[in-house]
């Protein structure tokens, strides 16, 4: 098991190789071109007797930002041939009534990564992660440490928390810290448990953190230096609604699974994780229905949604308690 060192080398490695950078720019100063290999370009207008600058590559989250902002719809736009794709952003592009002046988000100089606001406040992993160190002493744990293209995931426990809630079921406290530098959600800092015996985690519903990328950067900084104490001192009232969980009685855990599968569009895969990791640890508890929830959570392929179904499961916990 790796302390935050590990999480500040890998966020060191990817901000030297992606080289990121922010330009601010008009929409309609742009071409559209899709290349002979379906790749989609920005392409900047070049007044006559102006060096000619290089095309830009949209990468896929940034070409589905550019359709929502001018109004073509993706699905549309992606059933389209390459001529018609050109031609219906060209002119959205040209002639939108919505706000023209944007943020490009560029890594490795000629790749958009993202289109957002110009009062977009940048607030990405490298100065996120740097300012949490400040918090770490060697002692804490990495349990998850994911940097996708969309968001980013860290989940940190600290052993010295550690507890045996039943014989052999030890759990440690946490914090979940996750962000996006391509505007998909905010910077989140929230409270887990994590049990040790499965490797899945509970996650708090109260959401301690929740800060858009909308602002003055040193306002968020502010904000993500007085919440991560406040979150890390919370969490014991997250571990004792686990311990409460255990005594809690469900008498139709099926039932009630089926419940919040509908309630939350859970997959049909999704719903099949669920039942079979309460296959595995049965129990006719809160705690039973609720571990199930994290557990199958591990399935998912996506870190995303993983941590937003054990936020799923905090509901439930919470919800079912103060029933």
């Amino acid at each position: 098991m790796s302390d935050f060192n590990s999480v500040l080398k890998t966020v060191e490695r990817k901000f030297k190789e992606e080289e990121p950078m922010d330009r601010y720019a008009q929409l309609n100063q742009f071409r559209f071109k899709v290349t002979e290999h379906d790749r989609p370009e920005l392409i900047p207008f070049v007044a006559e007797g102006q060096d000619s600058a290089g095309p830009l590559a949209l990468k896929d989250h940034a070409l589905k930002q550019l359709c929502s902002r001018i109004g073509v719809p993706y699905s549309f736009f992606s059933k389209c041939p390459p001529a018609l794709q050109e031609f219906n952003i060209a002119w959205f592009m040209q002639n939108m009534e919505q706000e023209k002046d944007v943020m490009l988000r560029l890594v490795r100089r000629c790749q958009i990564r993202a289109i957002v606001s110009d009062r977009y406040a940048p607030f990405d992993d490298m100065e996120l992660f740097q300012i949490l160190a400040d918090f770490m002493d060697g002692t804490e744990e990495v349990q998850i440490q994911s940097f996708e293209e969309l968001s980013s995931h860290v989940r940190i426990t600290w052993p010295a928390t550690k507890e045996e809630v039943q014989p052999g079921d030890i759990i440690e406290q946490g914090i979940h810290i996750a962000n996006s530098e391509v505007g998909v959600r905010s910077v989140t800092i929230i409270g887990v448990v994590h049990r040790l015996k499965c490797k899945n985690g509970l996650v708090a519903r109260e959401k301690k953190g929740g800060f858009r990328h909308v602002g003055a950067p040193e306002r968020i900084r502010e904000q993500v230096k007085q919440v991560i104490e406040e979150v890390r001192h919370d969490t014991g009232a997250l571990v004792e609604k686990f311990k409460m969980s255990l005594t809690k009685e469900i008498e139709y855990p099926m039932e009630m699974m089926d419940r919040i599968s509908q309630e939350h569009d859970l997959t049909k895969d999704e719903y099949k994780a669920m039942l079979d990791s309460f296959m595995m640890e049965p129990s006719k508890s809160l705690f039973g229905v609720v571990n199930a929830i994290t557990n199958g959570a591990q399935k998912s392929s996506s870190t995303d949604r993983r941590f937003e179904l054990e936020s799923i499961a905090g509901q439930v916990l919470d919800r079912q308690l103060t029933a």
